[in-house]
């Protein structure tokens, strides 16, 4: 038999790589369920580290490139991989990976070709990296390929072989998703809307593959808007986005709103100051300001991106790649967890289970 490795205990476990690997080394947190099944996969297949090749990848420096965008004051999405990051470091438990990290401006597209203009390829072992300006970062990923680096993507997909692995939602089936939510409850014959609050949505393929999979569901299901509205807002303009809420409020019986993005909790506040509750509400990711509107349902359902599990096993997959040459799955599919009022106390991002 095949010596197990910690990916076969996971994929049999239905957890993350990183929930086997607290578990083993006995950090972070995992709930006694979890940790007992395990466990008791550990022994049941004889698992044992490999000692040798640990200690051999453990001599050297590892030199490891983070490529994100940083985190400003009215949108604190960016934060969440950030800790995914610090702990999938404190699980490797490796002291000598130093992780040189490159934020941009998701708004400065001339500030994120000069990071990649200046960037040290032959220096970085491995790259992870969340794109965003999609001309820009396909030119990026071209080079470290050159340069036979290998990257590992998070957040946002961008097909083409120079990626070693992607770690992320589907975001095509998480539109789909998102507009069957909707539609439960709307009643027939109201309109619908789309909202995206990308600088620009061309430059985010996750936004673009939501709305896809969004509009799909319509096409196919036997539930059908009055119109179907789409509001690209190129920014997060608070005064902007009042006054489009406004305009198509106005002009058309809205029943429910997509937001594409984390920055839900913005539509929601509008839609409480004006006082319209007959509108369905669906958005991104639990950041306080939407949790806030979420307990209040202020907002009827946010799908989970999982940002700091992405980050985490983004970066394990990374470092077993450039250290043990332990290819990742090109795909590594995140499950489309969707959160209620009712369900939110039982959410733990933290714990990767």
């Amino acid at each position: 038999m095949a010596k197990v490795r910690i990916k076969d205990i996971a994929e049999i476990a239905n957890v993350s790589i990183g929930t086997v690997d607290r578990v083993i080394h006995k950090r972070g947190e995992v709930s006694p369920k979890t940790r007992e099944k395990i466990q008791k996969l550990l022994v049941e297949f004889d698992y044992k580290p490999d000692i040798a090749a640990r200690s051999l990848a453990l001599k050297r420096d590892i030199h490891l490139a983070v490529v994100m965008p940083k985190v400003v004051n009215d949108h604190t999405f960016w934060e969440l991989p950030q800790q995914g990051i610090q702990q999938a470091l404190e699980a490797l438990d490796h002291d000598q990976v130093s992780i040189h990290s490159y934020y941009f401006d998701q708004l400065d597209r001339l500030g994120f070709s000069d990071i990649l203009e200046n960037f040290p390829y032959g220096a970085m072992e491995g790259v992870l990296f969340a794109p965003v300006f999609r001309e820009e970062s396909t030119a990026f990923l071209e080079r470290c390929a050159e340069a036979s680096i290998p990257v590992v993507l998070f957040n946002s997909l961008l097909d083409t072989p120079a990626v070693s692995s992607y770690v992320g939602q589907d975001a095509y089936h998480s539109g789909k998703v998102a507009a069957k939510l909707i539609s439960y409850g709307m009643e027939q014959g109201r309109d619908l809307a789309i909202v995206n609050m990308s600088a620009r949505k061309d430059h985010y393929a996750h936004i673009i593959e939501r709305e896809k999979g969004f509009r799909a569901y319509f096409t196919s299901s036997e539930s059908h808007p009055k119109h179907m509205l789409s509001i690209d807002l190129n920014g997060a303009d608070d005064l902007l986005l009042k006054e489009k809420l406004s305009e198509i409020c106005a002009s058309y019986d809205i029943g429910g709103l997509f937001v594409t993005n984390s920055r839900v909790h913005k539509v929601a506040r509008f839609l409480s100051e004006t006082r319209r509750d007959r509108v369905r509400l669906v958005g991104y990711d639990l950041l306080p300001e939407n949790i806030e509107f979420l307990k209040k349902d202020g907002i009827d359902f946010l799908l989970s991106q999982k940002p700091e599990e992405q980050a985490f096993q983004g970066l394990n997959s990374l470092y077993n790649l450039v250290v043990f040459n332990r290819e990742p799955a090109p795909r590594q599919w995140l499950p489309i967890d969707i959160i209620t009022r009712e369900n939110l106390a039982y959410y733990q991002p933290k714990s990767f289970d």
